[in-house]
């Protein structure tokens, strides 16, 4: 198995070398789940936001895709064509809800508010490059504390115990077959920390982009791996 540093941490991956020049090659390559058990989940971020590209942090205000994000969602669309998927699940947010409808198809959506982004109480609509300074300097004490549950929202350990929860359902109802998530910034670090065992130091160390997507593929008796859809924007990567 490969590995990727990233930010200084390194996790196990495998990268899925995909670069989509052509969209139509998708992300077909994968195949069909093998008929031994493999489960395989796409993972994938909500489009953009106003939010996202003020640098506005979302927590659980509801905020829609704005055109940008209804873009990367139609590209979502265009790269998990050709695959069957069991279901597809998304937060009860609409900017994740919105994403799921756009990519799906004919697939059944199932919104879980399991999935939905941390809370981050008095946080929320802050503007962290530029914004308030003093507000920003406390966040950026107060967010290393696991146990904060920031007035109002949601503690790390809180959000993290209800995002496992919410997967350990998931996985119960399909131990094989393909799956969508569609999740939030936050909330797939915690997924990613669920299926592949990382700590919460790993998972806060990951950054998926609106428009990236990632797969995780489970085997009975083997680690779990994880691939990322190399496209045309991120071949820095490789």
């Amino acid at each position: 198995m490969s590995r990727l540093t990233r930010r200084g941490i390194t996790l196990p991956l495998t990268l899925l070398l995909c670069a989509l020049l052509a969209p139509a090659i998708g992300v077909r390559a994968a195949g069909p789940a093998r008929a031994t058990g493999t489960l395989r989940i796409y993972l994938a971020r909500h489009g953009q936001t106003d939010w996202n590209a003020e640098g506005r942090m979302q927590g659980s205000t509801d905020v829609h895709l704005n055109a940008t994000g209804r873009e990367q969602a139609a590209k979502l669309a265009v790269r998990i064509k050709g695959l069957v998927f069991n279901r597809v699940y998304c937060s009860r947010l609409s900017r994740s809800r919105e994403t799921a409808e756009i990519a799906h198809g004919s697939v059944p959506i199932d919104s879980l508010a399991g999935l939905n982004e941390q809370s981050v109480g008095r946080f929320q609509g802050l503007k962290l490059n530029g914004g308030d300074s003093l507000l920003t300097a406390e966040w950026e004490m107060r967010s290393k504390d696991p146990d904060d549950s920031l007035d109002g929202g949601e503690s790390l350990n809180q959000f993290y115990e209800r995002v496992r929860a919410t997967v350990e359902t998931i996985r119960k109802r399909h131990h094989s077959g393909n799956i969508l998530i569609v999740g939030h910034g936050n909330t797939n670090r915690m997924v990613l920390r669920t299926l592949l065992g990382l700590t919460m130091e790993q998972a806060l160390g990951i950054q998926q982009a609106n428009d990236e997507l990632y797969m995780i593929e489970i085997d009975p008796g083997i680690p779990p791996r994880l691939f990322k859809l190399i496209t045309e924007t991120t071949l820095k990567d490789l």
